[in-house]
């Protein structure tokens, strides 16, 4: 075969690669900073072992296991922490202009967010969904968890719309929270606790004394159940 031609066909392959290498890094909206024990990313139908600074993409499932400990970094600088047992999945991310939008599902588990530039820009193109609610914000951090038996969003600062087809709450007083019961109600937005608040921070915090203190959920619920029936 004439050399030059086998030269240009190397250089097409190369070039080809090169692009489709790009475009792929181009669809990157974020990595995992923070990976403590069994966390897994869910993929085009694959499950792939999370490593720290792991390449995150719309559409991935990010998932923890017992004890383990998670924090996504989008590339507008919005950050996501979970707890262990949660999962969260980045449905879409667009931070290019005029069509920024941030939407994301928690489905279960304990998160903190906090916002970051598109929020600022365009607060109104940022949703958080749930099993209970959807939540819109306003320039904000807020913790959520999500539980078959009574939810709780708790506001640090900003504001949020706390939202589903029933009720509708805006939480503006930063330290205040509501809770969702089964039925779908949420409550008047009422100040939480200090024990209670240390309580939901430690399960999205990855510092040993939080994961030392983890203990499986069922038993966490059966313990609490137990102490609200002796209140």
């Amino acid at each position: 075969m004439n050399i030059n031609r086998l030269f240009n066909r190397y250089l097409i392959l190369v070039l080809c690669l090169g692009m489709s290498s790009l475009s792929f890094a181009a669809e990157t909206i974020g990595v995992l900073t923070v990976v403590i024990g069994t966390v897994s990313i869910e993929r085009e139908g694959s499950s792939i072992a999370a490593e720290l600074n792991s390449k995150l993409y719309e559409d991935d499932v990010i998932a923890t296991g017992g004890r383990s400990r998670a924090k996504v970094y989008l590339l507008d600088q919005t950050a996501i922490y979970i707890s262990q047992n949660a999962e969260l999945t980045l449905d879409k991310f667009v931070y290019s202009g005029d069509e920024d939008s941030v939407s994301l599902k928690v489905t279960k588990g304990t998160f903190r967010f906090i916002s970051g530039q598109v929020a600022k820009k365009t607060p109104e193109k940022v949703n958080i969904e749930t099993p209970v609610a959807t939540i819109g914000i306003r320039g904000t951090e807020f913790l959520g968890h999500i539980h078959e038996v009574e939810s709780v969003f708790h506001l640090f600062n900003g504001k949020i719309e706390v939202a589903n087809d029933i009720y509708t709450q805006h939480i503006v007083v930063p330290g205040h929270h509501v809770t969702i019961d089964p039925a779908g109600l949420i409550s008047t937005p009422v100040k939480l606790s200090d024990e209670k608040l240390n309580v939901l921070v430690d399960r999205v915090s990855h510092h040993k004394s939080a994961l030392d203190n983890d203990v499986p959920e069922s038993s966490r619920e059966k313990d609490e159940g137990e102490h609200e029936e002796d209140d």
